[in-house]
């Protein structure tokens, strides 16, 4: 199993001049990094690519799907524009060597209100369709991407297994998955083990902080029941701790990142990569 660490951890946005965190993330001995996208033009192919390979580093691209960026808008403005940023992110890991391109790729995070059932099916219709064009084009590259259900506080989409199931057949594109997070499987899934069954071969990427958005192992996240999960569908994707930094404040107002999990996020890091792998080895 490779594990590895997402920049949101320590900073936001992040941008190819910050070498110094990437060396940071391979010392420690993460297998990865995740990469959030929150402007194309942060990234840099040519500057990070030499970079990576000299580290040993193996890349997750991960969206930052904001109001602009909305696949179920029925602005038509909108979703070109959204259309035109996953794109790029696909290019992106293209360019990079990326595995897979994820996130909640459907709708904006922070959509999430009690709308009529019309309402609420035209804008299911319109991310099919938008997502639908995204699988093509991400099948010209060879890159998976994995839609992640996220909490009710977060979206009134796909909240569940069963949604992003739903989302993910009527798409029907074998480069469309989907990507867990368990910090929002802790609120919105019954049993770890059961969901990621149920997502079976459609489980692209996993994302990983504790029940609280802390390092992981210190809540009470069902720890026995995903590695039971994983293990019986014989997932061999890539498992990326994400948290977010109190220093990133922006961010962390957006996450309601309160207070520190750690002294420091170096120390959180470290902490989490720990416990994952020998919870991992674990029989």
């Amino acid at each position: 199993m490779e594990f590895g660490a997402s920049t949101w951890l320590w900073t936001s946005p992040f941008t190819s001049n910050q070498i110094a965190l990437l060396e940071k993330i391979a010392a420690q001995g993460f297998d990865f990094v995740e990469i959030p996208v929150e402007a194309a033009e942060h990234i840099s192919v040519a500057q990070l690519k030499p970079v990576l390979a000299r580290l040993g580093l193996d890349v997750v691209i991960c969206t930052a799907v904001t109001g602009e960026r909305n696949l179920s808008s029925d602005d038509a403005a909108i979703r070109k524009n959204a259309l035109q940023y996953f794109e790029s992110c696909i290019a992106l890991a293209a360019g990079l060597g990326a595995s897979c391109v994820v996130g909640p790729l459907y709708a904006s995070v922070g959509k999430a209100r009690l709308a009529t059932e019309a309402l609420r099916q035209a804008e299911w219709e319109r991310s099919v369709a938008g997502l639908s064009q995204l699988a093509d084009t991400a099948s010209l590259h060879g890159i998976h991407l994995g839609i992640e259900p996220l909490n009710r506080f977060e979206t009134d989409m796909v909240n569940n297994v069963d949604d992003a199931l739903r989302m993910v057949q009527q798409v029907n594109s074998p480069w469309l998955g989907i990507s867990f997070d368990t910090f929002h499987m802790n609120i919105e899934e019954t049993s770890f083990r059961f969901a990621v069954e149920r997502a079976g071969e459609r489980l692209v990427h996993v994302q990983v902080s504790d029940s609280h958005r802390g390092v992981p192992g210190d809540g009470n996240s069902d720890w026995a029941g995903l590695r039971e999960g994983l293990k019986a569908i014989g997932y061999n994707g890539k498992i990326g701790i994400e948290s977010f930094s109190p220093d990133a404040s922006s961010l962390a107002e957006a996450v309601c990142i309160w207070r520190r999990f750690a002294e420091n996020q170096d120390e959180f890091a470290s902490k989490g990569l720990a416990f994952l792998r020998g919870w991992w080895s674990e029989v």
